[in-house]
């Protein structure tokens, strides 16, 4: 298992609690983010039929069909979303030349 807000593996056994928290950085562990079910776009963010509406998908909820993520799902993921994001700001300056673009829009 892997938490999703500090990204380090956790060596829990048995169900995760409603309430539990990761030991590392004190997050709700029983969250949206953690679930395997978890699909952006679904309906709810859900792959779950028809499941109750959750506001904060980092805050502890109620589901029933919660089930924590495997690590090698979670991790794959975690390095396709890194690729996707190089390949699509690879061509973005650091905020240094911002700075400096910016000013050259007042040169004559």
């Amino acid at each position: 298992m892997i938490c999703h807000k500090c990204s380090n593996k956790l060596d829990l056994q048995g169900k995760i609690g409603f309430k539990d928290i990761c030991p590392i950085c004190e997050s709700d562990l029983h969250v949206c983010k953690n679930c395997r079910h978890y699909i952006i776009g679904k309906p709810n963010d859900c792959n779950v039929p028809n499941t109750e509406y959750v506001a904060d998908r980092e805050k502890y909820n109620f589901c029933e069909d919660f089930s924590f993520k495997n690590d090698s799902n979670n991790l794959k993921k975690t390095s396709f979303k890194k690729d996707i994001e190089k390949n699509l700001f690879k061509d973005v300056k650091n905020e240094d030349d911002d700075q400096s673009s910016f000013e050259d829009l007042f040169k004559d």
